[in-house]
């Protein structure tokens, strides 16, 4: 039987073990609908593996435990693997509840990664993934519509007029804020010929130019 599967994003839940907790809901061709809790742990930066000892389905009112065959085991940890590996290092807002222990969920709006050379940032706002126009701009000249898609539907582009969202376009510009400082202090942090401090350093050691290595200049001055 074909399955819809549908992760639940404001579900999604990290555990201090690295583990990562969902509810998912499964939908037939005859629109009857299953909900499932389930925990999944990182196995490669692509793929997850689902703890089949640990699936609870919602029946009668309540989270009961449930066996799942390989096959819906395998939609299960399909629905939070692409999720899991695209936004895992955002888990970092501590949501925990006494009862329930330590947990971490997403910020609403944050920079999911820094552009490296000639790249763009890439921004998150709701549930929304923008991305700027550059490294150091963020929107083109005269520019006020993007494109952006949702967590959780990467392949559908969708625009947004900035213009008709003032708020968004303030949130927006905030996270790009961020990232273009993030980018700009990496980029002044490297030397002339792109090399880090550290190598410079080493190669200032190898050609009799210094008496340190990095690790060793970095001793002395402590």
């Amino acid at each position: 039987m074909n399955l819809h599967i549908k992760l639940n994003l404001n579900s999604v839940r990290k555990f201090p073990d690295g583990t990562f907790g969902a509810q998912v809901i499964t939908s037939d061709a005859d629109d009857n609908h299953a909900f499932y809790a389930c925990k999944v742990k990182r196995t490669a930066p692509y793929e997850v593996e689902l703890d089949r000892s640990n699936v609870h389905e919602f029946i009668a009112g309540r989270w009961q435990t449930a066996t799942v065959n390989d096959a819906l085991a395998k939609k299960l940890a399909g629905a939070m693997r692409n999720f899991v590996s695209s936004y895992a290092h955002l888990f970092t807002k501590d949501v925990s509840e006494d009862r329930n222990g330590k947990q971490f969920a997403m910020w609403t709006d944050a920079v999911v990664a820094i552009a490296d050379s000639g790249g763009k940032h890439k921004l998150k706002v709701d549930d929304k993934i923008f991305e700027s126009k550059d490294a150091i701009s963020l929107l083109g000249n005269g520019q006020s519509v993007v494109e952006y898609r949702l967590i959780g539907d990467p392949l559908r582009i969708l625009s947004l007029n900035l213009a008709d969202e003032p708020y968004i376009a303030k949130r927006l510009q905030k996270q790009f804020d961020v990232a273009k400082k993030k980018y700009m202090a990496g980029r002044n942090s490297r030397p002339i010929g792109g090399m880090s401090w550290a190598a410079n350093q080493n190669d200032r050691k190898a050609f009799g130019k210094s008496r340190y290595d990095h690790r060793e200049l970095g001793r002395s001055r402590a």
